[in-house]
């Protein structure tokens, strides 16, 4: 394919992608403080990432209306793909996310997401003929994963969080079973809707678990709309265009942008959030993380392993 073609149809839409989930982290922190949810109640923290991403994908919807997409309800042969993509990208990974993430800092939630990059490649290796595990790949997952060991540590023995890191690192690994189930759920089919209903049913599905609960938004005020119109609108714009490049590309190339979520979230976190973000052993760590993922998506020059 040529440069240009590959600029404008895979390296800048993944960038944006990955900018926009990159802020997601710090913004889910400050969501929790302008619509005062306390970081133990989990069941608030549920109906807060409900009510984004069920906003989301009535947003989606609307685009998809917009744009003159037919049919905009799901046909029978759609329901399957929807709900495989919603279980692994909007319930059990944002169940795991929304939760782990009032238990541990911005940055290192930004930092142990990431990680998703190699749980998606270690599925393609496991379940795509086309996808295999290579030997860089092989050493760029063992660096990664030295870097969230480094992280997790934190500069004190025992600081790696089974509640906070645990249930991020767990929600990493829904993303990476995600990646897979929209990449062989795609092909044939059209991304905005299986986007716009993925997200809603995801959304609804955690509305109801929270609420269930006894969960509640919080003190709705300006700013805390805003916020949550900004975050449903990032999820819209990146999950969209996510899934479409999956339809389009192997797990492995569209991954590589992966280790960009760290990075964007570490700053955003540092500049949002006052958190201290930059010691020795965070950068190290962060240093880690993005060679790793950029090791593990060069391209081949040997056999599969």
């Amino acid at each position: 394919m040529p440069k240009q073609n590959k600029l404008f149809g895979l390296i800048l839409p993944a960038v944006l992608c990955t900018a926009l989930w990159g802020s997601a982290a710090p913004c889910i922190k400050l969501g929790y403080a302008l619509f005062g949810i306390p970081s133990g109640d989990a069941f608030s923290q549920l109906v807060f990432a409900g009510w984004r991403f069920t906003l989301a994908g009535l947003i989606t919807l609307l685009v998809a209306a917009a744009l003159g997409r037919r049919p905009l309800l799901p046909n029978r042969s759609n329901i399957g793909a929807i709900l495989s993509i919603s279980l692994f990208q909007s319930m059990i990974q944002y169940v795991c996310y929304y939760i782990g993430l009032s238990h541990t800092t911005g940055t290192k939630g930004a930092l142990l997401s990431g990680t998703q990059t190699f749980f998606a490649i270690l599925f393609a290796h496991l379940f795509l003929a086309d996808d295999k595990l290579t030997r860089p790949k092989a050493v760029g997952c063992i660096l990664g994963f030295s870097g969230v060991v480094l992280l997790g540590l934190g500069g004190e023995l025992g600081a790696f969080s089974l509640l906070g890191d645990g249930l991020v690192l767990l929600s990493a690994v829904s993303a990476g079973m995600g990646a897979l189930v929209s990449r062989v759920m795609t092909p044939g089919r059209d991304p905005i809707i299986l986007t716009a209903w993925q997200l809603t049913f995801g959304g609804l599905f955690l509305l109801a678990l929270g609420y269930a609960g006894h969960g509640s938004i919080g003190t709705v005020t300006l700013p805390g709309l805003a916020l949550l119109a900004y975050m449903a609108a990032l999820s819209a714009v990146a999950f969209t265009v996510w899934t479409a490049l999956l339809k389009q590309w192997p797990v492995g190339k569209v991954s590589l942008f992966g280790f960009l979520i760290p990075v964007f979230g570490a700053v955003i976190s540092a500049v949002c959030l006052s958190e201290e973000s930059w010691t020795v052993q965070g950068s190290c760590a962060l240093l880690l993380v993005c060679a790793g993922i950029i090791l593990a998506n060069r391209e081949p020059r040997h056999k599969p392993v």
